[in-house]
C-alpha cells in the first residue's frame, strides 16, 4: 500500500482541528489534576488575581499545539525534529518553573542555547538585514547573534505580557493568524501548518482563560516560553521568505512589518527595561508597571483592557502594511512614537483617576474624623469629652 502523505489545505485544516481537538480534551483533565493536587497560583504581591486560580494550562496547549504541527507538517520542514525538541526543552523548564522555580539566569541561558541550537541546524536565522541604515553585509556569525538574541527577547516579551486574562493567548492568536495567512499566500504550507497548529491550541486555551466559572485557568509559563518561542520562529521566517523572493507581496519595510505583528510585548519589554534600569532594578524582579497593570489602573476590566490592547495591535499591524514603503527606519520610529504617545496618555488617565481617588479618600477621612468629634462631644462623661 502507498504511503498516505497529506499535504496543501488538507494538512492545514488537519493540523488546526488536531490541535483543537488534542487542547479541548486535555484542559478538562489538567484542571481536574490541579485541582486535586493543590497546584493552583496562589495570590502574591506582583499578582493581579485575589484568589487561587489553576496554572499549568500551558500542558493543554502543547499537547494540541504539537501534535496538530506533527500531524501535518509531515514533508514539509526537514528539521521538524531541532524545533520540536527545543519546543519541548522550553515546555520542561515552563513546567519547573510554574511548579517550584528557576533562576531566572538559569532560564535566560536554557533558552540562549536553545536558540542557538536553532540558528545552527536549521535555516531559522536571518540572512539579511534588508538595507536596513543601508547594511547590505554581515559577517554570518553577526545574523546568526542576532537570530539568537532576538529569539530569545520575542521569548521573554511574550512571558512578560502574560498578566492578565486572555492577553497573552489573544496576541498570539492575532500574530498567527497574520503570518499563517501570509504563509498560505507565499506557498510555505509548512509554515501555514505551524501557524494553524498554535492558533488552535489558543483559541481553546483562550475559551477557558476567560471563563469565570471552574473552567478557568491560567498558561502559566508552560505555555508562554513555547508560544513565545513559536512566534519568533514565525517572525524569523517572515523575514526570510520576503529576503528570499517569495512572499506574495514584496515588502519595502518587512523587519518594521514584523515587529508590528509583534508589537505589544516589544514595546511593553523595551518600556519596561528602561523604567527598572531608571529605577536601578534588577531586569528579573517582578513589578506593576507593565502596560496590562496600567490598564487595569485606569479602570480597564481583564477582558475590556485585553480587547483594547488587541484592537491596538490589529491597528498597528493595518498601519505597519499601509506605510510599508517609508522605509524600515521612518516606520520603525512611527510605530514606536504612537505606542510612546498611547502610553503617556494612558499614564496621564491613570494619574487623574488616583489623584482624584486619592483626594475622595482623604475627605472621606477628613469627614470621618468631624463625625467622630461630633459624638464625642456629645456623650458627656466620656473621658476626653468636653
Amino acid at each position: 500500500m502507498p504511503e498516505l502523505v497529506i499535504k496543501g489545505w488538507p494538512a492545514i485544516i488537519l493540523a488546526f482541528a488536531c490541535s483543537v481537538s488534542i487542547t479541548w480534551y486535555y484542559l478538562p483533565k489538567v484542571l481536574r489534576v490541579v485541582n486535586e493536587k493543590h497546584l493552583n497560583d496562589k495570590p502574591g504581591k506582583h499578582k493581579i488575581h485575589k484568589k487561587e486560580i489553576p496554572t499549568l494550562g500551558g500542558i493543554g496547549i502543547f499537547a494540541g499545539f504539537i501534535f496538530g504541527f506533527l500531524m501535518g507538517v509531515n514533508g514539509y520542514m526537514h528539521y521538524v525534529a531541532y524545533f520540536t525538541g527545543g519546543a519541548m526543552l522550553l515546555f520542561f523548564i515552563g513546567v519547573k518553573d510554574d511548579l517550584v522555580y528557576i533562576n531566572p539566569y538559569k532560564k535566560i541561558f536554557a533558552e540562549t542555547v536553545i536558540a542557538i541550537i536553532i540558528a545552527l541546524f536549521t535555516d531559522i536565522h536571518f540572512s539579511t538585514l534588508h538595507g536596513f541604515l543601508n547594511i547590505q553585509y554581515l559577517p554570518e556569525w553577526g545574523y546568526y547573534l542576532i537570530t539568537v538574541f532576538l529569539i530569545v527577547l520575542i521569548i521573554n516579551a511574550l512571558n512578560l505580557i502574560d498578566g492578565i486574562d486572555g492577553l497573552a493567548a489573544s496576541i498570539g492568536i492575532i500574530a498567527s493568524l497574520f503570518f499563517g495567512t501570509w504563509f498560505f499566500l507565499s506557498g510555505d504550507y509548512g509554515y501555514t501548518v505551524l501557524a494553524a497548529s498554535l492558533l488552535g491550541a489558543l483559541v481553546v486555551f483562550l475559551f477557558y482563560n476567560l471563563s469565570d466559572g471552574p473552567k478557568k485557568i491560567f498558561m502559566g509559563d508552560t505555555g508562554s516560553l513555547v508560544i513565545g518561542f513559536t512566534l519568533a520562529v514565525m517572525a524569523i521566517r517572515f523575514n526570510e521568505i520576503d529576503a528570499a523572493g517569495r512572499s506574495f507581496i514584496d515588502l519595502k519595510s518587512t523587519p518594521s512589518v514584523s515587529i508590528a505583528v509583534l508589537i505589544v510585548p516589544l514595546y511593553d519589554t523595551l518600556r519596561v527595561i528602561i523604567l527598572r534600569g531608571r529605577s536601578h532594578q534588577s531586569f528579573f524582579v517582578a513589578d506593576n508597571r507593565h502596560i496590562h497593570h496600567m490598564m487595569l489602573r485606569a479602570g480597564f476590566t481583564h477582558k475590556k483592557a485585553t480587547l483594547t490592547i488587541s484592537i491596538f495591535n490589529i491597528l498597528m499591524i493595518a498601519l505597519a502594511l499601509l506605510l510599508d514603503g517609508i522605509g524600515i527606519l521612518w516606520l520603525g520610529l512611527v510605530l514606536l512614537a504612537i505606542c510612546g504617545i498611547a502610553t503617556t496618555v494612558l499614564t496621564e488617565v491613570v494619574k487623574r483617576k488616583e489623584a482624584v481617588a486619592a483626594e475622595t479618600a482623604g475627605a472621606k477621612a477628613v469627614r470621618k474624623q468631624e463625625l467622630t468629634g461630633e459624638v464625642t462631644e456629645m456623650a458627656p462623661g466620656v473621658p476626653g469629652a468636653n
